[in-house]
């Protein structure tokens, strides 16, 4: 006989094992009297799927009527079993796909047999973060994820993916797919920011923040600085590790649209933020280490009506941007690309990403793109100095002014 057959009943029985074990102690930890089975009602369930498979072809229809037998026998569990309190179908459900994983080693599909057997334990373990989750998570949130899902893989294959006018200024399929990254980053962002917690520390709530809005991060800390002088440097580390989110991110949307252009920035973007983040280091070690609790309120950002405004604002510069291309050269892309980094860098970064693939030469677009990003810090500087204290304003001056600077400076160097 081969030994590939011993090989697969073990692994069956111990894919089994390990399940079954894993509701043994669920069982055990949520004070429950009974359920359908444990880690040996497990084990021999899989190594009858691989023992039903195995034999299939010896007796036709046998791996069939197996099921059959499992599904009554699952269900009279699940009536016998099941309470006022406690009617769920999980173990019953797991007994199910452990018959499935044993039957699949018999078609020597091993390594998938494994990897869907860590997955139903990853999923098994998760329980207690899922009822934590839903604590958190509101339907508004959960309505987002849906309308995501929706933008991404239902709308988006609609659009065709060319110009649509003569000029070809506008390419829907680019436009809303620039729409689908730049929200779906946001919308994760703040996601995780729900997840951690409101209130959190200064340093999380930067680096998190800095993924929905880092406008928003600079304002909340800058207005608290201003009522607490003595934590300006701690604030500052927060406004700064949420503006070093820019230029990541920034690095990764470039990538999705354009990776020529996006691997003309990488080493400028990964010295610069190496200097940054040593000089926040700096800031940390000299600075106060109480804990301090800080809270920022961020609203949804995945909502169909802002969707539509975002999609009208990438056609919008877009369009901008090729016409001033085309009427007024360079110096015109320029202004319009500072102008656009007042706001926002990812409109900007995005569409000329997208435009240095069909006509703008990917000089003209690197420069640009430097002059949006330069626009962006110097706004959240502006925030900093209206709203904070002085010296939280110096400690983010000169961390925009090393990372910034080193960006620039690298960058020339390298063209």
């Amino acid at each position: 006989m081969d030994t590939l057959v011993f090989q697969n009943i073990i692994i069956a029985i111990v894919l089994g094992l390990l399940i079954g074990l894993q509701r043994e102690m669920n069982l055990l930890y949520e004070n429950r009297q009974k359920d359908f089975g444990g880690a040996r009602t497990f084990a021999l369930i899989s190594l009858i799927g691989y023992l039903s498979a195995w034999l299939s072809d010896y007796v036709p229809y046998l791996l069939i009527a197996s099921i059959c037998v499992l599904g009554a026998l699952l269900i009279g569990a699940y009536i016998l079993n099941r309470t006022p309190t406690e009617n769920g179908m999980t173990t019953e459900f797991s007994a199910l796909v452990v018959f499935l994983l044993g039957a699949l080693l018999a078609y020597e599909k091993i390594m998938l047999a494994v990897f869907v057997a860590m997955s139903v334990l990853f999923v098994l373990n998760l329980k207690e973060k899922i009822q934590t989750y839903e604590k958190v998570i509101e339907k508004q949130d959960l309505s987002a994820a849906i309308l995501f899902l929706m933008m991404s893989f239902v709308i988006l294959p609609l659009f065709p993916d060319r110009a649509l006018d003569p000029w070809g200024y506008f390419n829907l399929y680019h436009i809303w797919l620039m729409v689908v990254l730049v929200a779906g980053i946001s919308f994760f962002g703040y996601i995780a920011v729900r997840l951690v917690g409101t209130k959190h520390g200064i340093g999380l709530a930067g680096l998190l923040g800095g993924l929905v809005s880092s406008t928003a991060v600079a304002l909340s800390l800058a207005r608290r600085s201003k009522e607490n002088p003595s934590l300006s440097k701690n604030l500052a580390i927060g406004v700064a590790l949420a503006c070093s989110i820019m230029l990541f991110r920034i690095l990764v949307e470039i990538y999705i649209i354009n990776a020529t252009l996006a691997k003309q920035i990488f080493i400028p973007v990964l010295v610069a933020s190496l200097i940054g983040y040593i000089y926040l280091g700096f800031l940390y070690y000299t600075s106060k280490k109480d804990t301090i609790v800080q809270e920022t309120t961020f609203k949804n950002p995945f909502k169909l009506s802002e969707a539509l405004i975002l999609g009208l604002l990438f056609g919008a510069v877009i369009a901008l941007i090729k016409f001033a291309d085309t009427s007024f050269g360079d110096a015109g892309v320029y202004v319009i690309s500072f102008i656009s980094g007042l706001s926002d860098t990812d409109a900007i970064a995005l569409s000329l990403a997208s435009l240095s693939t069909n006509g703008l030469t990917t000089i003209t677009a690197l420069n640009a793109l430097i002059l949006a990003i330069i626009a962006n810090s110097l706004m959240k500087l502006t925030i900093t100095l209206l709203l904070g204290t002085r010296s939280m304003t110096l400690y983010v001056g000169l961390y925009l002014t090393l990372t910034i600077g080193t960006f620039v400076g690298i960058y020339k160097i390298m063209v």
